[in-house]
């Protein structure tokens, strides 16, 4: 056998000599020449059975690294299954080429040229050599094992179970993950009962969250479970056992960084622990002093109660601005280059973002410390009264009589005329006044008893102080009075006003003085007012009269009213 290796060596040389003399007339003309290295190509790995023997990176005669190896490949695919291996290593020249001829059983394999080492990496010809037929013989012997039926059986039995300890995993996790899911619903439903935050039920969020949250772990899980099972099936046969391998490998890597960065990440992570304490423990000081002066438990000369709110909760988010400012840099990973794109992405969305949200916080500012309105005044905003239910950095809420929420953006209410009708009120309510025109054929004095009478009989109007009337104009046909009243109840404007209207007109009706509005541009012959005895009439009543038909004997609109009365 050692005969036939030798020999079949020995032709291989003689035959490459005969090959290079052939092609290469210029190489018997200078011994520089011959020996002139042959360029590198683009390095081809030599994969026989799914295993790397080793990198071939040189080109020989016209063949470049990838066709040199998919030849190497042929030779030993074409290899005869035998029960043992022979894989030796002879160094070996021919021409200008040297290097180690790799065979199997005195057949040539293949052949590692000196330019095909990695020179950088420091190694040499003999290891690359001895590394390669190392790696050989052990495809090799997978490839022989793997024909025999003990192994395969064993390989399929082995992986069967560890499908069913598989599906067992899947169904446990998926079975704990919902009766996890259901216990922390309950939790939630009973610990958080009727708990709000700004309008919003904490209870779904809640749910929102750990349901999430677990649905999350149980995908993690299955995955690692899934993972492993793929790992330990490949494993169990010769031929995908380097995939099974490198799974095993790259799992272990992957714990081992996992464990190293969380090592080296517990002092930052400390640091940012006890930045967050201290800034929670300031926020929550800072936030009982604002609470108190908010109450009036405490006074002080630099801030009105009012804006204390305001005030307590920018000072606190200028605190966690700053906090998170000093624990930047000690937070794990703050300083890799995918965490530094992160924030200038984040920063720049909020910089293209927050022009409109900027100015509606300054607009927000504005009106909470220039102390205009406060909750639950009267108010009127442009078009737009009732009582201010909400003051926020964004926008204010005002709840109108017909129990409508208005939402008003504070750049709105900034460049709007605000109209307060509760704040000076004080121990006299809030004023209200209405205007008349009468005629001039009206005596002015009868004019003011008539309406201070109205005032008198209408509910809600404050007797102290007393209703006041001023005559405003004289204008070209009439005289405009202005009846000024006293409200108990400032929110109750527009019904307080829409009784007194009804009481003028029932005292100008009596005394048979017309309202000159809307305006009349000549004089009327007659006067125009409803008598009293037209108070209650209905436009059915009068029509039926005037076909001669009696009405019916049903109690009158007037007989119900004066019964109510």
């Amino acid at each position: 056998m050692r005969f036939l290796s030798v020999l079949s060596i020995v032709t291989f040389l003689l035959l490459s000599s005969a090959l290079v003399c052939a092609q290469s007339p210029s190489a018997q003309t200078s011994q520089s020449e011959s020996t002139a290295p042959e360029p590198t190509g683009e390095p081809a790995p030599l994969i026989f059975w799914n295993r790397e023997i080793t990198v071939l990176r040189s080109n020989y005669e016209h063949l470049s690294p990838a066709e040199r190896a998919s030849k190497a490949t042929e030779r030993l695919a074409a290899l005869p299954q035998v029960a043992s291996w022979n894989v030796t290593s002879h160094p070996a020249t021919s021409g200008r080429y040297s290097g180690t001829l790799i065979s199997v059983n005195g057949q040539l394999a293949f052949a590692i040229l000196s330019t095909d080492v990695d020179s950088e990496s420091g190694q040499t010809l003999q290891a690359a050599s001895d590394q390669a037929a190392a790696n050989l013989r052990s495809a090799l012997e997978a490839r022989s094992t793997q024909a025999l039926w003990p192994v395969r059986l064993k390989g399929i039995g082995l992986s069967l179970v560890a499908t069913l300890f598989l599906i067992l995993g899947l169904w446990l996790i998926n079975r704990l993950g919902s009766l996890i899911i259901r216990h922390m619903n309950q939790k939630v439903d009973s610990g958080l009962l009727g708990l709000k935050f700004g309008g919003l039920d904490l209870r779904a969020i809640a749910r929102g969250i750990e349901n999430g949250v677990t649905k999350l772990t149980m995908w993690a899980g299955s995955a690692v479970l899934i993972y492993l099972w793929l790992a330990f099936v490949l494993l169990r046969f010769p031929y995908s056992q380097p995939w099974g391998q490198q799974l095993g490998r790259f799992l272990t890597n992957l714990f081992a960084k996992l464990g190293i960065g969380m090592l080296k990440a517990m002092p930052g992570i400390f640091t940012v622990a006890v930045i967050f304490l201290l800034t929670r423990l300031i926020a929550r000081i800072t936030s009982v002093i604002f609470s108190e002066i908010e109450n009036g438990d405490v006074k002080v000369s630099w801030m009105h109660a009012d804006t204390a709110r305001a005030t307590r909760r920018l000072v606190i988010v200028l605190i966690w601005i700053f906090a998170i400012t000093v624990a930047y840099p000690y937070i794990p990973g703050s300083s890799t280059d995918a965490f530094k794109g992160v924030s200038v992405f984040v920063g720049l969305m909020v910089s293209l973002g927050s022009a409109g949200l900027i100015n509606q916080v300054m607009s927000g500012l504005v009106v909470v410390y220039s102390r205009a309105l406060q909750i639950g005044e009267y108010v009127r905003v442009g078009e737009d009264v009732g009582i201010v239910t909400e003051i926020g950095m964004l926008s204010t809420k005002i709840l109108t009589r017909k129990r409508e929420e208005v939402t008003i953006p504070n750049a709105v209410m900034v460049g709007t005329k605000t109209i307060n009708y509760s704040r000076h009120a004080g121990g006299d309510g809030g004023g209200v006044g209405t205007t008349v025109t009468i005629g001039y054929d009206a005596p002015w004095r009868l004019v003011h008893e008539m309406l201070l009478h109205a005032a008198e009989q209408t509910t809600g109007v404050r007797k102290n102080p007393p209703p006041r009337v001023w005559q405003k104009s004289l204008s070209d046909f009439y005289v405009e009075y202005e009846l000024v009243v006293s409200l108990t109840e400032p929110h109750e404007r527009v019904p307080i006003l829409s009784e007194l209207h009804m009481h003028i007109q029932d005292a100008f009706n009596e005394n048979g003085i017309q309202i000159m509005s809307p305006h009349f541009e000549t004089q009327p012959r007659e006067k125009v007012f409803v008598p009293r005895s037209q108070w209650f009439s209905t436009a059915a009543s009068g029509q039926q009269q005037a076909d001669g038909i009696d009405a019916p004997d049903t109690p009158s609109i007037q007989e119900k009213y004066k019964a109510a009365e």
